[in-house]
């Protein structure tokens, strides 16, 4: 999922509206602005965005978390608490934290609030919309004509009856006949078909979304770029890979041709020490055969003669 976060971001940015409006079931909804999360105290989830907002009766702060699955390294309860406490002490302003869950069975524990009390004294409680994408009705979505909830549809609920497949097309259709523009489409499709591979098969996508209509899409650009740089990154190691064995083989048979010789050389020297030995190392250092080699200091130790060797060496 990390490699999708920014384009996750760019949807949220892009539609903030259309998600502000469906965890807060407020219409008349003004994005002010975007906030920066980055704080030294509260180390901010990366799906995290957060913007100004001003509702028909006050300015408030909106947060989104985006979940795939559960949350594992902390309860989710726990980081709405610490991320909304934060922002409320920042900014000084309601906040109203909604949590986005992508993936059956994401989210189905999630309480939608943190709470404690002792007596009518000490206590705290905070709440938060959860909003699980994909029991949402995904024909009441694509009636709304939210442009950004689009590449979410095919996670939705379908239609009583209506097959996978033809759902899928439907929410492909309805994202190709968007009124955007072209760079703009390219990206919700390119989105639709990542996240909803998270319920459905990927060839599903590949069959009813071309390439070509992704291409324009930055991310999907993005993506294809990094593929091509972890394919070249494989190749390169690959070769080195082969090329250190490569080198090990030919270094071992380096070493035994060497051997081979230098036992040869040795064995005719001790057998005739009147003989010129040395003139035969040439003829044996171009021999790039190991087995004739190996033979041929056989033939070394058993010949009757440096002249029956030099016979068995030009044969």
């Amino acid at each position: 999922m990390a490699q999708y976060d920014a384009m996750m971001k760019h949807i949220l940015d892009r539609f903030s509206h259309e998600f502000a409006a469906l965890g807060l079931d407020i219409p008349d909804i003004e994005i002010l602005e975007k906030l920066n999360t980055e704080q030294p105290t509260v180390k901010m989830h990366h799906n995290d965005v957060t913007f100004k907002i001003r509702l028909p009766d006050e300015e408030a702060i909106l947060h989104i978390e985006v979940q795939t699955d559960d949350s594992r390294a902390k309860p989710m309860p726990l980081r709405v608490l610490a991320y909304a406490s934060f922002l409320v002490l920042q900014h000084e302003k309601h906040v109203y934290s909604i949590v986005l869950y992508l993936r059956p069975p994401a989210g189905r524990d999630d309480p939608g609030h943190f709470g404690y009390k002792r007596d009518e004294t000490f206590g705290l409680n905070i709440k938060y919309k959860v909003i699980r994408l994909y029991a949402l009705d995904g024909e009441a979505v694509l009636d709304t004509q939210a442009i950004g909830l689009l590449p979410f549809t095919p996670l939705m609920v379908p239609p009583a009856g209506m097959p996978a497949e033809a759902w899928v097309r439907k929410c492909v259709e309805a994202t190709q006949a968007a009124p955007v523009d072209e760079t703009t489409r390219a990206t919700l499709l390119f989105a639709m078909s990542v996240f909803g591979s998270f319920v459905h098969p990927e060839e599903l996508f590949m069959g009813l979304i071309t390439e070509e209509s992704m291409q324009t899409s930055p991310f999907y650009e993005r993506l294809r770029q990094r593929h091509l740089q972890e394919g070249i990154e494989q190749g390169i190691e690959q070769g080195i890979e082969q090329g250190i064995e490569q080198g090990i083989e030919q270094g071992i048979e380096r070493g035994a041709r060497e051997n081979a010789i230098e036992n040869t050389l040795a064995v005719l020297t001790a057998r005739f020490p009147q003989s010129d030995v040395n003139a035969v190392r040439l003829a044996l250092e171009a021999m790039p055969n190991l087995e004739h080699l190996k033979q041929l200091n056989l033939v070394a130790s058993l010949t009757p003669s440096f002249e029956a060797f030099l016979r068995a060496l030009a044969a």
